[in-house]
């Protein structure tokens, strides 16, 4: 999950002789505001295409040079490291470079979020369960333990903010789609279950019996 592995080879960049008007129809065509500017394989900058609006058609990119937004992000970062660049520049198009400045491409929406879902344990089988508790009770540890001595297994775990500042909501992926049992286990140990997605085992017997009626049906 780097950087270079979300790179997206269809964006165009821009070189300095490029005019705006040429510049802002590319942008367009590819959905995007911003484009990495290159000249002899270096990266100079980003252009916006709110400070192209200002100039005329004809212009070329050459006397905007200040302009350009010194956004960039190095190959090998990690995709968290990723994410978090692009909260801070609140753009998903970023510059990728080798450590000498040299361009490899830029980053999309789509290739990003593609990284994150080809490495993901998020689309493997199982069901998810949400818990809400006060920030200094939080321990993954004793967590873990409670969905491990139901014979399961944490994919993944997400932990966000609530509107009160001293709650927490932890999201937890676990390995089996039944999770009735992992989620009495939770309230016994008093924790607050907000909302659990999952198929109990009822649930698939009463599928599989409709499954089964419906093909004899078909006959």
């Amino acid at each position: 999950m780097l950087s270079q592995n979300c790179i997206d080879t269809s964006i165009p960049f821009v070189r300095l002789s490029d005019e705006v008007g040429f510049v802002l129809n590319m942008m367009q065509e590819f959905k995007t505001d911003k484009l990495a500017v290159v000249d002899k394989e270096q990266l100079l900058g980003v252009i916006d295409e709110n400070i192209l609006m200002e100039y005329d058609e004809l212009t070329t990119i050459a006397p905007l040079q200040a302009s350009l937004l010194p956004y960039k992000i190095y190959e090998g970062l990690h995709l968290f490291d990723v994410l978090k660049a692009t909260k801070e520049h609140t753009t998903f198009f970023l510059p990728v470079v080798h450590s000498d400045s040299q361009y490899l491409g830029i980053t999309s929406p789509q290739k990003i979020l593609n990284a994150m879902i080809q490495h993901s344990p998020l689309t493997s089988s199982g069901g998810i369960i949400v818990l809400e508790l006060e920030t200094r009770n939080y321990s993954l540890a004793e967590i873990a333990k409670i969905v491990e001595s139901n014979n399961a297994v944490i994919l993944s775990s997400m932990i966000t903010t609530t509107e009160n500042q001293h709650l927490i909501q932890v999201s937890l992926k676990i390995n089996k789609n039944d999770l009735k049992d992992i989620q009495a286990s939770f309230e016994r140990y008093q924790y607050t279950v907000t909302s659990v997605f999952h198929q109990s085992e009822y649930e698939h017997q009463l599928q599989e019996r409709f499954d089964s009626l419906m093909r004899y049906l078909e006959v």
